[in-house]
């Protein structure tokens, strides 16, 4: 079965639309985005009438359509807006694993100072800096 159409929104045609096709209520593979034109089609034998397909964009609302209901369909989207109680922002490089890999005990016991990381680096400046150096003193 074929399934296409338009999504909009009110700022016109939506692009990055996510048309996705949920089974049992489930989320399955069988998935699109729509173009620059707002524009989405799938074509596939595995889609029955009944099945449905969740739309949705960031900052819309998600709506749900039958298969049956998506033949040249027009989409439009609404703007999902709810107040947020709080925002949270946060920012981690990482974790420290709980227990030491094995058979490498000593990497995850690594301060950052040792790391290639933050060695390499530096070895560069350290190399370039006595490179200019010894260039001023020769002249």
């Amino acid at each position: 079965m074929k399934i296409n159409g338009t999504i909009a929104d009110s700022y016109g045609l939506t692009d990055g639309a996510s048309i996705v096709l949920y089974r049992n209520g489930e989320i399955t593979t069988l998935g699109v985005s729509s173009n620059k034109d707002g524009y989405f089609e799938i074509d596939n034998d595995d889609i029955k009438p009944n099945d449905k397909f969740h739309i949705s964009y960031v900052g819309l609302k998600t709506q749900i359509f039958k298969a049956s209901e998506l033949k040249d369909a027009s989409i439009y989207l609404e703007e999902d807006v709810e107040p947020l109680d709080e925002v949270v922002i946060t920012a981690s490089i990482g974790k420290k694993p709980k227990n030491p890999p094995i058979g490498k005990p000593k990497k995850w016991e690594e301060k950052w100072y040792t790391s290639a990381t933050f060695l390499l680096p530096m070895l560069a400046v350290v190399t370039a800096g006595t490179i200019i150096y010894i260039i001023k003193k020769t002249r």
